[in-house]
């Protein structure tokens, strides 16, 4: 018996292959993205590695239309025959489904990307276990007992084909490591460290403030419900002030998003200003185009408290009378980057500032009870402390956020000028987050405390 072998095409083959293949089957809008990305991972508890793996994965991700029938889907398959299985399955069943009611063609460019995101070469051959050490041994000297975590690294190269004339390529890489110190079984601290580069790379100073916040937690009290006014750290803010990806025109209009259904509106106080980019110069990964294979951009969200601009796709764009801001998604826009701005405060100003308050550093389980309305509870992880008058006193734990979003945003007392880059699995979108003080934060008891 004769074995045929299957020659696995490199991802920018398969972008050329598979676009080729469904103009073949007839399509009428095709978008071929394929994402190669070396992906390795360590991992540490109790002071020691426990894990070290590396992976290399591809991905292709195919949108087609037939006669206003739209269809999305993704293989793993890297072959000419599995591309081929895959376009044919999901061609027969694009045009068994009813015609789009708000189908928009691919848009028509001439654009050839060819470059780099945030893409540090040496992130592929990084030190990463002696990272690691560095981070626990940073943490044991300021307090821990034990560390756990992990450090993941990316080396992401993207490649495009549409059948409106787009293609091209761009590199991004990824580090972030996550540290989770203890100083006792209920006296924790979390520390994060999120770049591209391995120059701007600082396991120690995560470590570092992983152990000082554990160490400072020990014997924690319970504090009265009520409101607080709450100073929430960068880790915090990143995850429970959404306002970018609410902004997307696909949320809004879904009634997924908090955000109103037009612009011009004020949401927040004049001091709060979001942003999204396609790619900040020295930030963390980013992308150089979307879905529909138009360049990504840098797009005001916020100014001066005022929602200035939603997220679009073409489709989207259409539907609300407007352009496509570079931000396919095809079926719903998301934001690639998204920058807070700075304030003009320290933490220690803002800790002065605080008569009866409470400072988060870490938070978890944030699950919303209406999303158009922007309820959301969630519960603080890890160091937690209470304030009174200008002043950290005992740390606290059993404590729930109980809130809303535009309440949160129209209440922002203080915005620190130093920032944070924050990714992890609590917040998936890179975001140039700072500290923030927040006025009459609803606090209440977490269950079974």
């Amino acid at each position: 018996m004769i074995l045929s072998m299957q020659r696995v095409l490199s991802t920018e083959e398969i972008t050329n292959y598979a676009l080729d293949y469904s103009k073949k089957l007839g399509c009428d809008d095709v978008s071929i993205l394929g994402y190669q990305i070396d992906e390795s991972q360590v991992r540490f508890s109790n002071n020691s590695i426990t894990l070290v793996n590396n992976v290399r994965e591809i991905t292709v991700q195919v949108y087609l239309t037939k006669e206003r029938r739209r269809i999305l889907g993704s293989t793993f398959n890297p072959t000419e025959q599995g591309i081929n299985k895959f376009i044919d399955n999901i061609f027969t069943s694009c045009r068994s489904l009813p015609q789009s009611e708000h189908y928009v063609a691919l848009p028509k460019v001439d654009t050839r990307h060819d470059g780099r995101a945030n893409f540090d070469e040496r992130v592929k051959d990084a030190d990463l276990v002696g990272f690691v050490k560095q981070a626990i041994d940073s943490s044991l000297g300021s307090g821990a007992k034990r560390v756990s975590g992990s450090l993941n690294t990316s080396s992401l190269e993207a490649f495009i084909q549409t059948s409106g004339g787009a293609t091209g390529k761009y590199f991004s890489s990824e580090m972030l490591l996550n540290v989770r110190a203890f100083a006792e079984d209920n006296a924790s601290g979390h520390g994060l460290c999120c770049t591209s580069y391995v120059s701007d790379f600082d396991p120690e100073n995560a470590g570092r403030i992983a152990g000082d916040y554990a160490k400072r937690s020990k014997d924690p009290r319970t504090v009265s419900e009520g409101k607080y006014d709450v100073i929430f750290t960068p880790t915090v803010i990143a995850n429970i002030l959404p306002v970018a990806s609410s902004a997307s025109a696909f949320a809004i209009e879904s009634g997924l998003s908090f955000l109103p259904p037009e612009t011009e509106r004020e949401i927040a106080v004049k001091e709060l200003n979001v942003d999204d980019y396609g790619v900040y110069e020295g930030g963390l990964g980013g992308r150089l185009f979307d879905d529909e294979g138009l360049p990504t951009q840098h797009t005001p969200i916020v100014i001066q408290g005022i929602f200035k601009n939603m997220l679009h796709n073409s489709t989207t764009a259409k539907k609300f009378k407007s352009r496509s801001t570079g931000n396919a998604g095809i079926i719903s826009p998301f934001p690639s980057t998204v920058v807070f701005g700075e304030g003009d405060s320290s933490l220690d100003e803002m800790i002065r500032e605080t008569k009866n308050g409470i400072l988060i550093t870490n938070n978890w389980y944030t699950r919303y009870q209406n999303m158009r309305s922007g309820e959301y509870s969630t519960v603080p992880r890890d160091a937690a402390f209470r304030i009174e008058n200008g002043e950290i006193r005992e740390p606290v734990s059993g404590i729930r956020i109980s809130d809303s979003i535009p309440r949160q945003l129209s209440n922002i007392s203080l915005i620190s000028r130093e920032r944070q880059w924050i990714k992890w699995w609590e917040v998936s979108t890179p975001t140039l987050a700072p500290a923030m003080l927040i006025k009459d934060v609803q606090i209440t008891k977490a269950v079974g405390s």
